[in-house]
């Protein structure tokens, strides 16, 4: 909890609260034009396909403590991409139909405050 909370505080102490806009400022930032670039998207999602690929050769064929080891991060790699997924979409499905930042980051915490207790269900289910 104290790495997190320390790498929350780097990261919002590294930015660059002086030149912040509420209407977005010139735009021209390097993150901006790499969100907006299918190149990066198509490779991104390349080296997550190829490592998922990479993941599963070493779980089908590796000792079984290298199996455990390698189920346990395709596990954890699918959980936080499903995550990101429902997170960030229902976050920008809000804000496209023209709802405000708070309201739409509301949504997205209820959203994955739900996964979050259909994960806790089914792991007491199951167990």
């Amino acid at each position: 909890m104290a790495v997190f909370l320390a790498a929350v505080v780097a990261f919002l102490g590294g930015r660059a609260w002086k030149g912040y806009t509420p209407e977005g400022g010139d735009g021209g930032s390097l993150l901006h034009s790499l969100k907006g670039s299918p190149l990066v998207w198509v490779l991104s999602f390349l080296l997550v396909v190829g490592g998922v690929a990479a993941s599963v050769v070493v779980f089908v064929s590796g000792p079984p403590g290298q199996q455990a080891l390698v189920s346990g991060v395709l596990v954890g790699v699918g959980a936080l991409l499903l995550a990101g997924y429902v997170g960030y979409g229902t976050f920008t499905s809000t804000r496209a139909h023209g709802h405000t930042n708070a309201v739409a980051a509301m949504l997205s915490a209820w959203a994955l405050g739900t996964l979050f207790l259909f994960a806790i269900t089914a792991s007491l289910l199951l167990a």
